[in-house]
């Protein structure tokens, strides 16, 4: 698959069901899951307890549902592939296939 910086609905979506929120281990807090373009395995770290509390939804469906805002306590998560695949046409210095997306890490219950 070639390199080709892109985002799409359907990778927040898809990004949504593949991720898994993991608080409280040695690593502190971890995103983990696959890229919704080119399925490498991704783990996005955050400092100890950044985001505890915080569930994992799919950004467009919470904003639907809270209106056009997050809530305060929420976080939106820009994410991007970040793989070392190799992908054809990369620019030099960068990892990834160039897909991304935004997940929305939230404390209300689905």
């Amino acid at each position: 698959m070639s390199y080709e910086e892109i985002t799409a609905p359907e990778y927040t979506a898809l990004a949504a069901a593949l991720f898994t929120l993991d608080a409280g281990g040695p690593d502190g807090t971890v995103l983990r899951g696959s890229c919704p373009r080119c399925g490498a395995v991704l783990a996005a770290h955050a400092a100890q307890d950044a985001l505890r509390g915080l569930r994992l939804r799919s950004f467009p469906d919470a904003v639907r549902r809270m209106g056009a805002a997050p809530r305060t306590g929420d976080r939106v998560e820009p994410m991007r592939c970040t793989c070392e695949e190799p992908h054809p046409g990369r620019p030099e210095g960068r990892t990834g296939c160039g897909a991304s997306w935004t997940l929305l890490l939230t404390t209300e219950p689905d």
